[in-house]
């Protein structure tokens, strides 16, 4: 079974993979619009969700095609389970045969449009579909050859201080040594009080009892990205850069935002030396002579 949708493949020069609409538009917003600016065709891949008709038309105003696997999120694949215990929940079969399918879509994806840019989840803030579009991206490209993979940082998980080194730490992320100090390390109380922003700005969570409950998840996240060794880390080689777009977002399709979400955006380009609009990404570097183990192997198998 081919890609869906497969009579609107085109080749295009940036493709953006996304396990729910949303990441993209909330987090890729400048990126979006500097290619649309500089006349490059864009794709829009997600694995999990069709958009609402209103955003489908606002980007298809722009020229970018909109494509959909339809495959069973995580509340599909598990009916029964909490959305905060997926957060640290290993990998079950039901999500291993998900993985393996869009690994494949995407590989096939990736022949179909030759895409020169691919722009893919970190995974911060540990969602089950995160860290499978996240797994099935790695699976399935490679940068070389005329081909960049980047790694972008969902947002808002992405605003608070250490959640990025937490996503790093998970996947055992090895950085350049000039990039060792790129992740921010967070005190555990700050982290603990901030870490229900992901999940309230999915609807997950409501109230104070519930944000409560988050707190033991947080502990754990802090935990593993304390441990963290950067340049001693066994897992894909990674370059961070920061971008800072000079106009805005494209009318029309952005995500909606509030004001706590900007105060966060506003120290997060702090952070980074950058303005409030500033986007970090994370390009994929090829191995090293030796380093097979490192990543995952392609797709087809290759």
């Amino acid at each position: 079974m081919g890609v869906p949708d497969a009579g609107r493949v085109e080749e295009v020069d940036s493709l953006y993979i996304c396990g729910l609409t949303h990441d993209v538009l909330r987090s890729c917003r400048a990126r979006l619009a500097r290619d649309h600016a500089e006349g490059q065709r864009i794709a829009l891949v997600s694995l999990f969700d069709r958009p609402p008709n209103e955003t489908t038309d606002a980007l298809s105003a722009y020229g970018i095609t909109l494509l959909s696997f339809d495959l069973p999120a995580a509340r599909d694949r598990h009916p029964h389970r909490r959305p905060l215990d997926g957060l640290t929940a290993e990998l079950v079969a039901a999500d291993d045969a998900c993985q393996a399918r869009a690994a494949q879509l995407l590989h096939d994806l990736g022949h179909r449009t030759r895409a020169r840019q691919v722009y893919a989840p970190l995974g911060v803030g540990g969602h089950p579909d995160r860290r499978i579009a996240h797994q099935a991206a790695r699976a399935a490209f490679r940068s070389g050859d005329g081909r960049d993979v980047f790694f972008y940082e969902e947002r808002p998980e992405s605003l608070i201080r250490g959640a990025v080194r937490v996503r790093l730490a998970q996947i055992g992320a090895r950085l350049p040594p000039a990039a060792v100090d790129a992740a921010d390390r967070a005190p555990l109380l700050p982290f603990l009080l901030r870490f229900h922003v992901g999940p309230a700005s999915r609807g997950e969570i409501e109230g104070g009892r519930e944000r409560l409950r988050t707190l033991p998840v947080a502990a754990r996240f802090w935990r593993e990205g304390r441990s963290w060794q950067p340049q001693r880390a066994r897992g894909p080689r990674l370059q961070p850069m920061v971008w800072e777009p000079p106009g805005e977002a494209l009318p029309g399709v952005a995500a909606s935002t509030d004001a706590h979400t900007d105060a966060l955006a506003a120290a997060y380009g702090r952070r980074l030396r950058a303005g409030a609009r500033a986007e970090r990404y994370w390009l994929l570097l090829p191995p090293l002579a030796g380093d097979s183990w490192e990543d995952l192997p392609l797709a087809s198998g290759e």
